[in-house]
């Protein structure tokens, strides 16, 4: 009876994260997703090798994970491997397995992620952080189906699809031969090209609210909506660190409101000081200015003034919206713009709002 539960429960997971990576749940209908759809449609019941390209945050596990639940494979393992996250020797070692004696600390027999994946699909992560070496290795599995063990004579054979991804500029790594051009072919059969944020805005609402969902559930929260101001100011962030960037900020602003509603306010400095947090590197010299520029104020004087000033610039240097926006009593928010001596056009805080 225990063993025919267990069997039902591994039958009801298999189904539940079939049902979760079904690429029609992968949120975003904008027309550069509705290409990705269209690929992963095509591609996903073949055994064809995939290379997912694309910056940092785009999702591309996710883009993968969506691709074996929707192949042949779904009921079989799908293993991930990071790439960047390991040196050369444990790399091999984790792919390919070791055994007893092989090198200082190998104690005992450890089979491989290759053997792990056998059936199903592996993911590999950042492959072009991998060492000609190990692109040796793996272009020989490529070509023969078999590999060897570190430390074994004996080649071993599994059936597994196999799924890349990365962020780098493969083509010109090859020019400069620090990827081999014959792994680049092997593993650039059917190439999806996953968009960035910025250049699915029409995106940035429905994401929104699916984050601002998941994470008032697991902190108990009954937030439920974004303000006009808050929404626009998404809306406008260019998202270095694209969809990765969005959930965390939304999280923070879930965790800093106070009622049911994120507005401006709750954003306005968490998107200021992003890049210190590590969520995007500057494309442009103007980011680069910014950050310094932010980098720089330190003390919560700057901080309070940098969010007074935030606000108007975002709401046309109206303090009455301003304020609104900000959750704060007008003649708090006065009192703010009198504390740092901000004036709209020479005209003092307790003047009309357009300064005209």
């Amino acid at each position: 009876l225990e063993r025919r539960q267990l069997l039902q429960e591994n039958v009801n997971l298999k189904r539940e994260l079939s049902a979760r990576y079904s690429f029609e749940n992968i949120i975003g209908s904008s027309p550069p997703m509705q290409n990705v759809y269209r690929l992963i449609a095509r591609c996903a019941p073949t055994n064809s090798t995939v290379m997912l390209r694309g910056e940092s945050g785009t999702g591309k596990e996710l883009i993968a994970r969506a691709i074996h639940f929707n192949s042949l494979r779904k009921d079989k393992p799908f293993i991930t491997v990071d790439c960047a996250s390991l040196s050369e020797n444990l790399l091999e070692s984790e792919l390919f397995g070791h055994v007893k004696g092989s090198f200082t600390g190998a104690v005992a027999n450890k089979k491989g992620l290759l053997e792990e994946a056998d059936g199903g699909t592996l993911f590999l992560d950042e492959i072009g952080n991998i060492s000609l070496s190990t692109q040796a290795k793996l272009l020989r599995f490529i070509q023969e189906k078999e590999f060897k063990a570190v430390g074994d004579t004996k080649p071993r054979m599994v059936n597994i699809r196999l799924i890349t991804a990365t962020n780098k500029d493969l083509e010109g790594m090859v020019g400069e031969e620090t990827f081999r051009d014959d792994l680049y072919y092997r593993i650039n059969i059917f190439p999806i090209e996953i968009p960035p944020l910025r250049e699915r805005r029409d995106d940035i609402p429905a994401l929104s609210f699916h984050f601002l969902k998941q994470f008032s559930k697991e902190i108990d929260r009954k937030v439920t909506e974004f303000s006009g101001g808050a929404m626009n100011l998404l809306m406008n962030h260019d998202w270095p660190g694209n969809v990765r960037e969005l959930e965390n900020v939304i999280h923070r602003a879930v965790i800093l409101t106070s009622d049911s509603i994120i507005r401006q306010a709750h954003l306005v400095n968490i998107l200021d000081m992003q890049p210190l947090s590590g969520m995007g590197v500057p494309r442009t010299n103007e980011e680069l200015k910014r950050i310094k520029k932010v980098a720089r104020q330190k003390s919560v004087e700057d901080i309070e003034k940098l969010f007074v000033l935030s606000a108007l610039k975002r709401n046309q240097w109206s303090v009455t919206e301003s304020a609104e926006d900000t959750g704060m009593q007008r003649s708090n928010f006065q009192a703010l713009m009198k504390k740092y001596d901000i004036r709209i056009r020479g005209k003092s805080t307790g003047d009309s709002d357009n300064g005209s």
